[in-house]
């Protein structure tokens, strides 16, 4: 096995959230939260990935990607799954565009040690509502270097190779990547908080949330009639 496979999969018998979530488990945050109440919290799905409400909404609506197969970085996955992964996101961004107004999007992507993170090491891609909302963008650019790309696919060409790094795609769906050596833990996640008015930012911290549950009901059928006008056509 190449170094580069042992960095980007782990094997389940590793704790890993997400991983036991999509195996059925229940040993993980959703479960312990929600296992009486809902089975899955998947709104979309498609052959490598998973769309499901976080926990620790902030707002109503807000979403994570994520890859079926355990990986530390969006930036890591093969050129056939970023397309996939690109198609899907604009699947997302039209879906919460539609049902709550202009949205951005981001990633953490870990590919080194000592680089931070929220305690998942499984690479997840937030896509979050924020019509009406001062975004970070302009702080983000003030404390960070970084490039303007037109998508995921060249985060690798415009920060150095394996370092880690923060994915940002602002309400207007304009792309940058931020070159970071270190991040505290939802370090955007508290941006986007502060910046309407809320304290809690942790998703640690939420319990049940009816925010979530409202996410996971209007997605749903968002997606299922999505998916059935795709089919159709």
């Amino acid at each position: 096995m190449s170094t580069n496979t042992r960095q980007q999969t782990q094997p389940l018998a590793l704790k890993c959230e997400f991983c036991d979530e999509f195996s059925g488990g229940l040993d993980n945050s959703f479960a312990a939260r929600y296992q009486s109440e809902f089975r899955t919290r998947t709104v979309l799905r498609t052959q490598n990935f998973r769309v499901l409400p976080s926990l620790g909404q902030i707002v109503e609506g807000y979403l994570l990607i994520v890859p079926v197969r355990h990986r530390t970085a969006l930036a890591n996955l093969p050129t056939q799954l970023i397309q996939e992964l690109s198609e899907l996101c604009r699947r997302v961004r039209n879906g919460l565009s539609s049902s709550y107004g202009q949205c951005l999007f981001f990633e953490h992507g870990v590919r080194a040690e000592q680089s931070g993170g929220c305690g998942i090491d499984h690479a997840h891609l937030h896509a979050v509502p924020f019509a009406g909302a001062r975004e970070p963008i302009d702080e983000l650019k003030h404390r960070h270097s970084f490039k303007m790309i037109s998508g995921i696919s060249e985060i690798n060409d415009a920060i150095r190779m394996g370092s880690s790094y923060l994915y940002y795609e602002n309400l207007s769906g304009q792309p940058y990547v931020f070159d970071v050596d270190f991040m505290p833990s939802q370090y955007v996640r508290k941006l986007l908080a502060q910046s309407i008015g809320i304290d809690l930012w942790d998703w640690r911290e939420y319990g049940r949330e009816q925010a979530l549950a409202s996410s996971l009901m209007r997605l749903s059928e968002y997606f299922s009639d999505d998916s059935a006008s795709i089919a159709v056509g």
